[in-house]
């Protein structure tokens, strides 16, 4: 940003208090909107530019940012409130009971807690995903209406994947991740570990919480949760009291008291232990429809957080591993396994679709490796290829895959195979009509694969497949009519390439059109078309003989325009054909006759070439080709008061090839009398110029009100060029 726009920026901020560390509160000088401006020396301009283009209810808003020399000025929402912090010392410094009335109460606090994982989530969703680095109470803002809003970004930074670790160690001691201090990269889960570590602080004694943040400040990251939308999850199932009886069961290994099923369990258990006969009926009851129910709806809200991850970044097949893990594949009934399917065919279509088929492959791997049944996922792999084979319009390849299944009577097969040919013929209808309407043309070879691929693979629609070819052939022939070859052609030409019907009888067509287009070429007298046209269809008919007239009738007109050297190209194209050969010849005396004076490197050519050929006139000719000539001119060179000087310029042309000579000017004023002549003595080429000066210093005469004869002579004394008139005045 240069001096002028960071002035500019500033203009628009009214500074109204000055705080401390270059801090203040300003004014928005259009809106009339307070904001926060402080001045950063650590900081990552790429998580402000994210944070101003992207808006978050409980993220703090960046309204402007720009560079000040190695420091970033940051204008931020002004938030009317109070810190965490604050309200936690405030609880913190009274009785039990002080939390509910001065500072948050149970609910509030949880509240709290959820907003902080809304705006994490937020945060670790950019891509690449912004660690803050720094969150604690003092960076949590609560507004009068408790809405939660994390701030102070001065540690945050992007996530840079294959990275070893932070290049600079940030965030606050006691509260910081160990990967914080230079063991790794900071992740999303450095987040969450900071977040563990408030968890404790808020909810402190609580037997839930304390197992949270436990997990979530595991020294090793892979130990600890996986998202801030997992964690919002946890939080929102902790209970403010626990029984005794919970505590006590904590004890069990295996026991988890913030698990409502295993809770219930136990105390049916007990329960148990008094009543056999009512025990064994709960069993019956939870075994066969309160757990299944209660597991579905576990395993189908696990499932569908998987769309909240990147199928690019390693964390999706992190979060495959995890729940495959937790949720054992045989364990679950038919819904459930169904549910499992679905979702990770979805899954693996969007790393197809990401271009990241090796995440597809590794995410099959983990389901085989931690389920078996190795045929099954490699069926639901298969099922989302063919599902991006089918968005691409690849449906030879889509369809292929899923009859490979069918044969093999994969799990799903059925489904997927009758999904596949109904999606294959709605699309084939739907291209054809497209063809129809608004002359997709280019369409054809998609329309023709379809319908190739369901033929292929037994549920072809022939009686369609043959309509629509009619109806190809049909419009090739109305575009002929129209004269609009080019149309006629591409339908012929995409009819050859889908390989769907005879290649000769289409190449025949081909051809067929683009003679009727060199005809209608040739009637136009549009000779260079026609002669293109015809020259590319070879020996087609009597297409060579037609190529020639054309190129010969061209080339009439050329040397008519005066395109000599184009007309003399054309009539050698084609030797032999009627006098083409003498028409050349012709061309090419006029020509050197027209440029004997000034001959070019064309006309050196030509009539070296006369010459040898003993054309009638050709050695005259290029004696006189040969002689040199000049072009002269004049002009003032300076004149201040006595002192006159006048140039005399001599452009050279002519002569014989590579040839040079020396130019020597004669001047002559007939009114004073006098003669000069001069000489540099150089060696001069066709189009080089030579320059003589002629001065004066008498002050009686004025150098040009008078009439010069000027001569020029070649070596040998050969006069070459002569010039008479008064010299130039123009500079």
């Amino acid at each position: 940003m240069t001096e002028l726009e960071k002035l500019c920026e500033n203009a628009l901020y009214d500074e109204i208090r000055v705080l401390e560390d270059g801090k203040s509160f300003v004014r928005d000088v259009p809106t009339g909107k307070l904001y926060f401006k402080k001045t950063l020396d650590v900081y990552n301009e790429h998580v402000y530019a994210y944070l101003r283009e992207h808006k978050n209810r409980n993220v703090a808003g960046i309204q402007a940012y720009w560079k000040d020399g190695d420091k970033l000025v940051v204008i931020e929402e002004l938030i009317q409130g109070r810190t965490l912090d604050e309200i936690l010392r405030e609880s913190e410094g009274n009785d039990q009971n002080a939390s509910e009335t001065n500072g948050l109460a149970f609910a509030d606090r949880i509240d709290c807690l959820t907003q902080i994982c809304d705006g994490l989530s937020f945060l670790h969703s950019a891509d690449p995903p912004i660690i803050h680095r720094d969150i604690k109470a003092s960076n949590i803002m609560v507004t009068d209406d408790r809405i939660v809003k994390i701030i102070d970004y001065d540690a945050a930074k992007i996530y840079i994947a294959g990275q070893d670790k932070d290049t600079m160690m940030i965030g606050t001691q006691g509260l910081a991740a160990p990967e914080q201090y230079g063991f790794a990269q900071s992740n999303v889960r450095t987040d969450l570990y900071a977040l563990g570590k408030l968890i404790e602080r808020m909810l402190p004694g609580n037997v839930d919480a304390k197992r949270i943040a436990e997990k979530a400040t595991e020294m090793d990251p892979r130990k600890r949760y996986t998202s801030a939308a997992q964690m919002k999850g946890q939080i929102q199932r902790i209970r403010e009291h626990t029984s005794a009886l919970d505590q006590r069961l904590e004890k069990i290994p295996g026991f988890d008291p913030m698990n409502k099923s295993h809770r219930v369990r136990a105390r049916i258990a007990l329960a148990g232990a008094v009543v056999a006969a009512v025990l064994i009926l709960a069993g019956v009851v939870w075994g066969l429809f309160v757990y299944p129910a209660r597991q579905e709806e576990a395993i189908r809200a696990e499932l569908s957080t998987m769309q909240q991850y990147e199928v690019k970044d390693v964390q999706i097949l992190t979060a495959v591993e995890e729940f495959a893990g937790e949720h054992p594949y045989q364990r679950m009934n038919a819904g459930q396994k169904q549910a499992v399917r679905d979702e990770m065919e979805a899954v693996m279509k969007r790393c197809f679709k990401a271009g990241k088929s090796e995440n597809a492959n590794q995410i099959r791997d983990i389901l085989t490796n931690h389920y078996g049944e190795e045929a099954t996922w490699k069926a639901v792999h298969s099922y989302a290829m063919a599902g991006w084979d089918f968005e691409n319009d690849r449906f030879e390849d889509g369809l292929g895959a899923l009859y490979e299944q069918k044969e093999a009577g994969a799990v799903d097969a059925q489904q997927h195979w009758e999904a596949g040919t109904a999606l294959t013929l709605e699309k084939a209808r739907e291209y054809t009509a497209d063809f129809k309407e608004s002359k997709a043309y280019r369409k054809i070879k998609l329309i023709a694969n379809a319908y190739m691929a369901l033929e292929k693979c037994g549920a072809g629609q022939k009686e369609e497949f043959d309509a629509a070819h009619e109806q190809f052939l049909a419009a090739a022939e109305a575009e002929k009519k129209a004269q609009q070859w080019s149309n006629a052609r591409l339908i012929y030409e995409q009819m050859q390439e889908a390989g769907a019907w005879n290649s000769d009888e289409l190449s025949e067509l081909i051809k067929e059109t683009d003679y009727e287009e060199a005809e209608a070429a040739f009637a136009k007298e549009d000779y260079n078309e026609a002669a293109s046209k015809y020259s590319a269809l070879g020996d087609y008919k009597d297409a060579a003989e037609k190529a020639s007239e054309s190129i010969y009738r061209k080339a009439a007109r050329e040397a008519e325009n005066g395109s000599y050297s184009a007309a003399v190209s054309s009539y050698k194209s084609i030797p032999g054909y009627k006098d083409s050969d003498e028409r050349a010849r012709e061309t090419q005396y006029e020509y050197c006759e027209n440029t004997q004076e000034e001959p070019t490197d064309t006309t050196y050519e030509y009539i070296a070439e006369l010459v040898d050929q003993g054309y009638e006139g050709a050695e005259d000719l290029r004696e006189e080709i040969y002689k040199w000539h000049v072009s002269v001119s004049t002009g003032m060179a300076y004149s201040f008061g006595s002192m006159q000087s006048a140039f005399i310029r001599a452009k050279l042309s002519g002569g014989p090839p590579d040839g040079s000579t020396t130019i020597t000017f004669r001047i002559d004023d007939p009114t004073g009398n006098d003669s000069d002549t001069w000489s540099d003595g150089k060696e001069y080429k066709s189009g080089e110029t030579a320059e003589a000066n002629y001065s004066e210093e008498d002050s009686t005469y004025n150098l040009f009100d008078r009439s010069y004869k000027i001569w020029i002579y070649a070596d040998g004394g050969e006069q070459i060029g002569y010039w008479e008139g008064m010299m130039s005045t123009e500079f």
